[in-house]
């Protein structure tokens, strides 16, 4: 009896110490860069609160503009629900540049390549769950 008890007392103090959390990767693969000026900032969100906010993305990037397309790829990315946002900040002035009436004048793009009406879309409309790995190609261009 003695020796039931120090095993599952073993097990139940050991246990947390073999559990893993589940991670993954993301592979964002983007197209339809018109020039080879500036990044692209790609910002990776995992709250509806903090995106599509430059400032406010769980994991972001630049990486040099390439009008054949770039990739970048988010390692050990725990499993969750998750938002891709993407511009070219031709200027790499890191803001979305818009003209006089509020319209982006700089390429951008959604995971999902879903594009919002008047605005970015919903967190909601553009995430997607990761469990292991995901791959996503998002073609960016001014609406």
């Amino acid at each position: 009896m003695k020796n039931l008890f120090s095993i599952i007392m073993f097990l139940v103090f050991t246990t947390p110490i073999f559990a893993q959390t589940q991670t993954g990767t993301i592979v964002v693969n983007i197209s339809g860069i018109e020039n080879s000026k500036g990044v692209i900032q790609i910002g990776l969100y995992n709250s509806e609160t903090s995106f599509p906010e430059y400032d406010k993305n769980f994991k972001g990037v630049a990486t040099k503009a390439d009008k054949s397309g770039v990739s970048h790829t988010f390692t050990n990315i725990p499993a969750g629900t998750y938002a891709v946002a993407v511009w070219h900040d031709e200027n790499e002035d890191k803001k979305m540049n818009k003209n006089l009436f509020g319209a982006p004048k700089e390429s951008y793009g959604f995971s999902r390549n879903i594009y919002g009406s008047f605005g970015p879309p919903d967190f909601k409309d553009v995430s997607f769950k990761l469990n292991s790995a995901k791959k996503m190609t998002i073609s960016i261009n001014i609406e």
